[in-house]
């Protein structure tokens, strides 16, 4: 009988059990060896931030203001301040919901009429005229309105003081359409003045005297006594038709020159200084050749006047028609105002809003598909007039159409 005997078989260790274990002695042995690390020093605590504010004193007044609707966020309007040289950003002013603005007549002040629901997106609705400092962007007092302010996009023509200085007007639209006045010295409303069919506030030189376009193709104007009430109201002759060839409502103004250019690109001069408008003149800057490939103005300002007033540069596109009248500019014209002939011509990078300084040869202009800003140096000392680029802002704005100089 044959016996088997069985023999164990040796066990082995897991080759990673061995590295761990090997490991972990090392470890303990350094631990015991090393001396113990002195504590690190804490870092003293930083000082505590603190706001504070400044002045554009020292900047100088060659700035560009821009009204930017903010149309995602529309209760949410901005007014951003650049510098004209550089397009560095400087400040920003709260604009409300569809707030619109203007420049006192020194620059020295900024009026915005806007709009505030007591729950951001609703609630009770508050009209207000704000009164801020160009130096320091702060914020100086306010007048409650009436809830009839005209809540649109930005334009001129929405709120302008008049030429003494006295007096806001704001437009209203309930759509009705009437004007609200406020006094400033004493900070309340004077009065409301009805302006059934009329548009657009573009005040005289001097005085207390407005005048706005009447849908019929009159222009009305306004007169208002030391108390702010009216004292005379009246109207031009008929000057364009509005079915056949409408007014852009946005003006160019120096002084008391007021130019006003037509869709299909008639460019007329009013003088607004008296108590009736009157036409100057009336060129065309549109010739036969240039309407037969349908070139036509076009933007929310769609032409701005130089200092000089010998020339305007108008926005324009072609291919033009019925509704284009908004279409941003594919080229840039300049235009003699005196004839209306064409001088030059550059690349219009989008172009919907054009503002002369008041005071030097630079012209801006905010790109309507965009929301750049560009910034050209305007010479008119050669044989024919030239821009050229000299600045350039990606991103002004989200959706801005307004734009205005300091200086």
């Amino acid at each position: 009988m044959m016996t088997t005997t069985c023999t164990p078989a040796p066990r082995f260790r897991r080759p990673h059990a061995l590295v761990l274990a090997a490991l972990l002695s090392t470890g303990l042995a350094g631990a015991q060896a090393a001396p113990a690390a002195a504590p690190k020093a804490q870092p003293p605590e930083l000082a505590a931030e603190t706001l504070t504010s400044t002045s554009l004193a020292g900047v100088g007044k060659d700035r560009i203001y821009v009204a930017d609707v903010a149309i995602a966020h529309i209760v949410d309007g901005r007014l951003r301040v650049f510098a004209a040289k550089d397009g560095k950003l400087l400040g920003m002013i709260n604009t409300g919901y569809a707030g619109n603005f203007a420049l006192s007549q020194q620059a020295d002040e900024v009026y915005v009429a806007t709009t505030y629901l007591s729950r951001g997106g609703r609630g009770d609705r508050s009209d207000i005229l704000e009164v801020w400092d160009a130096e320091s962007l702060g914020f100086k007092y306010e007048v409650s309105l009436p809830p009839k302010r005209a809540q649109t996009l930005n334009y001129r023509g929405m709120v302008r003081p008049s030429g003494n200085g006295k007096f806001v007007m704001v437009q209203n639209a309930t759509p009705a359409t009437s004007v609200t006045v406020v006094d400033l010295a004493g900070k309340k409303v004077t009065t409301e003045v009805a302006t059934p069919g009329c548009w657009g506030i573009w005040p005289a030189a001097s005085g207390a005297r407005f005048s706005m376009l009447c849908g019929d193709g009159k222009v009305a104007t306004i007169t208002l006594d030391d108390a702010g009430q009216v004292s005379d109201r009246q109207v031009s002759d008929k000057l364009f038709d509005a079915d056949q060839d409408a007014w852009f409502h946005s003006a160019e103004q120096q002084g008391d020159r007021a130019w006003f250019l037509s869709f299909k690109g008639m460019l007329t001069e009013l003088d607004l200084g008296g108590p009736v408008a009157k036409q100057k003149s009336a060129v065309p800057v549109v010739g036969a050749a240039a309407a037969k490939g349908g070139w036509r103005p076009g933007g929310y300002q769609a032409f701005a006047v130089d200092p000089s007033a010998k020339y305007a540069v108008v926005s324009m596109h072609d291919k033009g028609g019925e509704g284009t009248h908004k279409r941003p500019a594919k080229q840039l014209w300049i235009v003699e105002l005196a004839t209306g002939k064409t001088v030059g011509k550059t690349a219009g990078l989008g172009s919907a809003s054009l503002a002369f300084a008041r005071a030097s040869k630079r012209l801006q202009a905010l790109d309507g598909e965009t929301g750049a800003m560009n910034v050209w140096s305007f010479n008119d000392a050669g044989k024919a007039p030239t821009l050229k680029l000299v600045a350039n802002v990606k991103r002004a704005g989200e959706a801005a159409l307004h734009i205005e100089s300091g200086d």
